[in-house]
């Protein structure tokens, strides 16, 4: 922070687990004499960095990053702007009033903005500062101006590599090119380089306890909603869109919810099962245009928030301008825009990366299906009955010995009310454990990529984890679906699927980690009363907490729109389930885990493209159920389907090419019809594009008046220079 009132709200603590080099440092820069002694080298001790800044760096590193508030501009039509910050312009930014920032058609759209959060002039919040405070120590480099110091030295004694491996040659080109004695890129940052050789655990804001208990009795009260606003401006944009989207689509679930029920209820009172509800194909076609309409509306809110959050881009270099990651490593060249030198990576060979992390991705996700196919053979899902009905003596995914286990009295029996559940609460066991052991390799393999930004790096890291643990939920439901055609197992497992994995979700992502933080802080209070250390006890539950994983769920939206025909209550569950899930999070967010880095986010990344995917797919599992998993379509077209020997809806063998060829038929009109219908939703709001072209207007203006101003002056000049002439 920049001044005393606010030192708890820096970048503090950095925890360090070698602590010999690095308390080294400290002690120098203390002004203290090299006396420590040799019990040092034999005893771990963490040490830990309380980070502040002044105003003035802050306001700086502001204007550098390119950071936007809202600024008065004099202008009597636009009297208010969002504007890059600069220092020359500071009063112009000072102490605005939230409430005007914006026009009347867009305020209305917004949730109230909060200042609680905000330094006493008014200018940066929370997240700001702690934005910019990692801006700058991401910007340090361990030589400035190829000067060694010590701290470099004690780097090369301890053989640590903290630049780029450049011949003379290079660098002098190099130089030549920017004309300067200095290639600043060629050197790596202090915190990458003791992050990646492990002298620096952690880098982390440190909590506001009287900010992070308002935020959690907010969220936690129907009243007054989920604080956005406050949330962005103390946590930062990403894990406020997080909040914003769950908050969102509670909301929205509400509607399939509520239409769900109502065939629910129609279904139950006509005496009909959801294998035979005429009612239910219309539910689910429903529910893909309100998942269309749901998508876009969301995009159009995302604009709105980032609008008033200042990361609204519109270009791909605004949103490239967000920062680049330290990690980062590339050749230099000249920047065809800037003509700068600058670091670059071939996209040619980060193909070639993301080739490679795609087979692994596959060889894992092989392992993970064969274990899978094992815990649907003691499910009941596959069963030898099956052998007997597909007339398939040969069954590749039959597996008899576990089979066994899931029929009638046994261990796992499938028809049981409580031990049917076993299964599925191992598999979901499995599953935890087998996402979290796949996001470590997800994340080194995208480590390996190179990416440029870090929201590239979180869109790459975010594809791998989707595809992979989408896989894992869904790839029974699509076995159930396609091969087994039995929409009663589907809803049987869409239920066990959203109990299971919401109790999971409270119990593994709360309830054990609360648990064994008490625990733990109680065998660390016992340890230093015996060891007579009063600073004991602050220091672990530091390092306990940067251990602790962030918040992950997005399975909902998929489960109400990929299989709405076969579970029309998976809405209303989800509604209910997220009411538990976000004040869960913000739960855990605030009383176990440290506090996240804040980013520059204008949206939620690569998660709209996913929810893109699911919602055009929705349309060809749907008509899949209506047609060929349930009998829904044999309600209408009786003639195209009978019964077989052992009771299932088949079609008649005369009609079923046309019958294929009609649900296909059925499926693009659904699919062109909503193409068309996304066409005319705009994802940018036009409120948000009239502020954007107000700015651009205002800029025009301000250009023309100084080249007006300009050109009066040159030929003020030129008149006064002939007058002399004569």
């Amino acid at each position: 922070m920049a001044d005393d009132e606010d030192n708890d709200e820096m970048y503090s603590p950095v925890a360090c687990r070698r602590g010999r080099a690095l308390w080294h440092l400290i002690w120098q820069s203390e002004g203290y004499e090299d006396t420590y002694d040799d019990s040092f080298n034999t005893i771990e001790k963490p040490v830990v960095l309380g980070l502040t800044s002044t105003q003035a760096a802050i306001e700086h590193e502001a204007q550098l990053v390119k950071m936007v508030k809202p600024s008065r501009t004099g202008n009597q039509q636009i009297p208010i702007v969002m504007e890059h910050f600069t220092t020359d312009a500071r009063k112009d930014f000072i102490n605005i009033d939230s409430d005007t920032c914006f026009n009347e058609d867009l305020a209305k759209h917004l949730p109230k903005m909060d200042k609680t959060d905000y330094d006493s002039e008014g200018l940066f919040n929370s997240s700001d500062r702690a934005l910019l405070l990692l801006s700058m120590l991401n910007s340090v480099t361990v030589l400035f101006q190829d000067e060694e110091s010590d701290f470099s030295k004690l780097l090369d004694s301890m053989d640590v590599i903290y630049h780029e491996k450049k011949t003379p040659e290079q660098i002098s080109s190099m130089r030549s090119l920017v004309k300067e004695k200095v290639v600043q890129p060629h050197c790596k940052s202090v915190v990458q380089v003791l992050k990646t050789y492990g002298f620096v655990d952690v880098i982390c804001p440190v909590h506001t306890s009287h900010i992070k208990e308002k935020i959690l009795k907010e969220t936690a009260s129907l009243k007054t909603g989920v604080p956005i606003n406050l949330i962005q401006s103390y946590y930062g944009d990403g894990v406020a869109f997080f909040f914003a989207w769950m908050d969102f689509m509670t909301k929205w679930f509400m509607i399939p919810g509520i239409l769900g029920l109502t065939v629910y209820l129609i279904r139950r009172a006509r005496n009909d099962t959801i294998d035979n509800c005429d009612l239910t194909p219309f539910f689910g076609l429903s529910v893909f245009f309100w998942s269309i309409f749901c998508v876009e509306c969301w995009q159009r809110s995302e604009a709105r928030l980032a609008f008033m959050w200042g990361s609204f881009a519109s270009t791909h270099r605004e949103r490239a301008s967000f920062g680049q990651r330290p990690e980062f490593e590339g050749e230099d060249r000249t920047s065809p825009v800037t003509g700068r030198i600058e670091k670059y990576y071939s996209p040619r060979k980060r193909l070639v990366k993301f080739a490679g992390s795609a087979l692994v991705t596959c060889i894992l996700l092989m392992g993970a299906t064969f274990v899978m196919v094992l815990g649907m053979n003691i499910q009941g899902y596959i069963t030898s009955e099956d052998l007997e009905q597909w007339g398939d003596t040969t069954h590749p995914l039959f597996f008899p010995k576990l089979a066994r286990l899931a029929e009638k009295g046994c261990i796992f029996d499938a028809t049981h009310p409580l031990k049917s559940f076993i299964p599925i609460i191992l598999r979901a066991l499995f599953v935890v454990n087998l996402n979290n052991q796949y996001r470590g390799i997800a994340e080194r393999l995208t480590e390996w990529e190179n990416h440029e930004t870090t929201a590239d790096f979180d869109n790459s890291l975010i594809c791998k984890r989707v595809l992979f643990e989408a896989f894992d939920a869904y790839i029974v439901l699509f076995y159930l679906v396609i091969y087994e055609r039995n929409v009663h197992l589907v809803g049987l497992e869409l239920m066990g699927a959203f109990n299971v994995d919401t109790f999971r979700r409270i119990l593994v992502e709360c309830v054990i980690p609360w648990i064994a933080h008490k625990m733990k802080k109680r065998k660390e209070e016992k340890t230093s009363k015996k060891n007579d250390d009063a600073q004991q006890p602050t220091r672990k539950p530091l390092t306990h907490q940067a251990a602790l994983d962030d918040y992950e769920q997005f399975d909902d939206f998929g489960y109400v729109t990929l299989f709405a025909s076969a579970f029309p209550l998976a809405a209303l569950i989800a509604v209910f389930a997220n009411l538990v899930e976000y004040r869960a999070d913000m739960w855990k967010l605030t009383r176990l885990t440290k506090r996240p880095c804040p980013a520059r986010l204008n949206s939620i990344g690569m998660w709209n493209q996913i929810f893109n995917v699911m919602v055009w797919t929705s349309a060809l599992t749907n008509c899949i159920i209506f047609a060929f998993t349930s009998s829904q379509m044999s309600q209408w077209l009786p003639d195209n389907y009978t019964t077989d020997e052992y009771g299932r809806t088949v079609l008649v063998e005369h009609s079923a090419d046309e019958t294929v060829l009609l649900v296909f038929a059925i499926e693009h009109i659904i699919l062109i019809t909503g193409i068309l219908v996304k066409q005319f939703i705009d994802t940018v709001p036009e409120d948000v594009l009239d502020e954007v072209d107000r700015v651009k207007w205002l800029h025009e203006t301000i250009a023309q008046k100084a080249r007006s101003k300009m050109m009066s002056s040159i030929r003020r000049l030129t008149t006064d220079e002939k007058s002399d002439q004569k």
